[in-house]
């Protein structure tokens, strides 16, 4: 049960900070559905340090310069242990 109250307010810290940065990245550029995928990942390493699923790094890959553009970018959420 402490996990669980432990990961609410970051949970709530991360959907208060995606429209922000969704909002970033589209006006960086980035297409509406992209930005979403990117923010989501970006605002959950943000709050909890949790790395993207490899989709989600394929997008950041893709718009890296978009990501950039919009300030948020994290070269950690590129980093692959598998490599």
């Amino acid at each position: 049960m402490n996990e669980t109250r432990s990961a609410l307010p970051r949970r709530n810290r991360t959907r208060e900070i995606k429209p922000t940065y969704w909002r970033k990245l589209i006006e960086a550029g980035v297409p509406i559905d992209a930005a979403d995928a990117i923010a989501w990942a970006i605002a959950r390493y943000d709050t909890a340090r949790r790395l993207p699923p490899s989709s989600q790094q394929a997008l950041i890959r893709q718009y890296c310069a978009f990501v950039c553009r919009a300030g948020l970018w994290r070269s950690q959420l590129l980093v692959n242990p598998g490599l």
